[in-house]
């Protein structure tokens, strides 16, 4: 097993995840959704369109909704580059290598490179796009679990270190991986740019499909409100994982499901990643035991469940493994306090 290395002279210069493009057939249940369980802020909307921020962004929009009356999916994830002549290297860049690359319009963006990735999936390129305020301080108009930004998203694909060694080409760092004990396989890859441990996560499986983004809020106290919000505004069944705690234990998180399938966490800010002698670490799973440091494992649906990429073909690996589900482990779990008598107290 050979972990790809980092490229320290990358060929432009990426600075982090920054926005993704989801499509809706219910656009007016999906903002009530963003807006009010997680706390996101309209930047601005039409009848088919809405572009939200967290309360502490600046930048106009890190998530975009656009109508559809077909299956829902997920058009594009985005990054952020340094400068606008970071366009032109990478546009040059993505020629010589023969990887699909042209320049498009996106509102309230500069200008934006399309590209797609080793897997297919459809990436986007800006240096800057319009500003708003930040609202982090006007906490009398937060509402749900106060999302303060986006963090990463997480795609699943046929082929992790292919996807890994592609964007570390680009000047990525692995911050962990996962492997499968005794298989020696890896499954999982977690890449960084900015100062955590993640900005784009790789997970084996059919793909590349959109596994879900996660947005950052500056307290466990802010996931119950979103989640409480959630139960009480009819959107409990959108529950779908957590909360609990990491396995490789860098933060804590909830998976919800918005009105579509999209799939979005809510975590707390993670660990720093920043000395160039913080090595990858290797996350070890053996599909038996449960992979997080408390709370349920995920259900089958968090593994299996993704959204499709608009227009990109959905291809299987070589091998997909058993990882252990809620289900399995609800099924097979030799409950303690059914084997031993209560503690008599005095």
């Amino acid at each position: 097993m050979v972990i790809p290395q980092t490229n320290f002279n990358p060929p432009f210069n990426i600075t982090r995840a920054s926005h993704l493009v989801l499509t809706a057939q219910d656009l007016p249940a999906s903002r009530d959704f963003y807006t009010q369980v997680l706390g996101l802020l309209v930047s601005d909307e039409d009848a088919n369109t809405i572009f939200l921020r967290g309360v502490e962004e600046r930048g106009h929009h890190s998530l975009t909704l656009k109508k559809t009356a077909a299956e829902p999916t997920c058009e594009c994830v985005g990054m952020h580059v340094f400068g606008e002549e970071d366009l032109d290297k990478a546009k040059f860049h993505f020629d010589q290598a023969g990887v699909p690359a042209k320049f498009i319009e996106v509102p309230f963006q500069t200008r934006t490179l399309r590209f797609l990735d080793a897997m297919g999936t459809p990436v986007e390129l800006c240096a800057t796009m319009q500003t708003k305020p930040r609202l982090h301080v006007e906490v009398n108009t937060h509402q749900g679990a106060r999302a303060l930004r986006m963090d990463h998203y997480q795609v699943l694909v046929p082929d992790v270190l292919a996807a890994a060694r592609f964007y570390m080409d680009l000047g990525f760092r692995i911050s962990d991986y996962i492997v499968v004990q005794g298989a020696g396989a890896v499954v999982g890859t977690f890449l960084y740019r900015k100062s955590n441990p993640w900005d784009i996560v790789f997970l084996h499986r059919s793909g590349p499909r959109f596994h879900h983004c996660g947005y950052v809020v500056e307290s466990l106290y802010d996931i119950v409100r979103g989640l409480d919000t959630a139960g009480n505004i009819g959107f409990a069944d959108r529950i779908e994982h957590g909360p609990g705690r990491h396995g490789h234990g860098h933060s804590y998180y909830v998976y919800l499901r918005d009105p579509d399938g999209h799939r979005t966490e809510l975590l707390l800010p993670a660990i720093q990643v920043v000395d160039r002698y913080d090595e990858p670490v290797a996350c070890m799973v053996d599909g038996k035991s449960n992979g997080n440091r408390w709370g349920f494992p995920p259900p089958k649906s968090w593994f299996e469940e993704a959204s499709g990429f608009t227009g990109v073909e959905v291809k299987r690996p070589p091998f997909e493994g058993e990882p252990l589900t809620l289900e399995t482990y609800l099924n097979t779990r030799q409950w303690r306090r059914a084997a031993q008598p209560l503690r008599q107290t005095a």
